[in-house]
């Protein structure tokens, strides 16, 4: 239920985020909900993954479609990509990536700040 409910929260306001920033806020918004959501590093990773990855080869998706393939045809053709579609699951690779590492890294600062009882003399 976590799992969904950072997916669902991450894409949603990465989603509204992006119209009006930069989109390496992606990054910063996967942290903060991987802090607000508390779960294992390696659920709050893929989390992060899924939310941006969908959200990025959604909205490559739906770019792709109303223009017709005309620029992302010559973007696949620079980069020796065969079709568009897989420059779109490139899309969705690179934001996962980046989605995931921002959600683990809020896990991560989070288990930093966050002190159990009796845990004085550990580093």
């Amino acid at each position: 239920m976590r799992f969904l409910l950072q997916v669902m929260l991450t894409s949603l306001l990465c989603y509204i985020l992006q119209q009006l920033v930069a989109p390496w806020t992606v990054v910063l918004i996967a942290a903060i909900f991987s802090m607000l959501i508390q779960t294992k590093t390696s659920s709050a990773f893929l989390g992060g993954f899924a939310a941006i990855s969908l959200l990025w080869m959604a909205k490559a998706t739906i770019i792709d479609v109303y223009t017709d393939s005309i620029l992302s045809a010559k973007v696949a053709d620079l980069l020796g990509l065969r079709s568009t579609i897989l420059l779109i699951l490139l899309t969705g690779l690179i934001g996962g990536v980046l989605g995931g590492l921002g959600a683990a890294s809020g896990q991560q600062i989070l288990k930093i700040f966050r002190r159990k009882k009796g845990d004085f003399y550990r580093i």
